[in-house]
């Protein structure tokens, strides 16, 4: 089964996330940009599986778990 991929990322206007090269709108939270990928690819990746990622700091996407939605990551400033 055809692996898809989703990356959420941090923008200037809080995140956002990259489906097949396309970028979404930006979502002010985390949270609201997870929610919105999982909605996204739960429409566009039917009958493959969709894999939802996030970018750690040394610049690795990393698989997101079910419960990483609840986190919302520290931004330093």
């Amino acid at each position: 089964m055809t692996e898809v991929f989703c990356d959420i990322i941090p923008h200037a206007r809080g995140w956002v996330f990259l489906s097949q090269g396309v970028q979404s709108p930006s979502y002010p939270t985390y949270r609201m940009a997870v929610e919105a990928a999982q909605r996204h690819m739960q429409a566009v990746a039917k009958r493959r599986s969709f894999v939802l990622r996030q970018q750690n700091l040394d610049g690795r996407m990393l698989a997101i778990a079910g419960t990483a939605v609840l986190y919302q990551p520290r931004l330093s400033l």
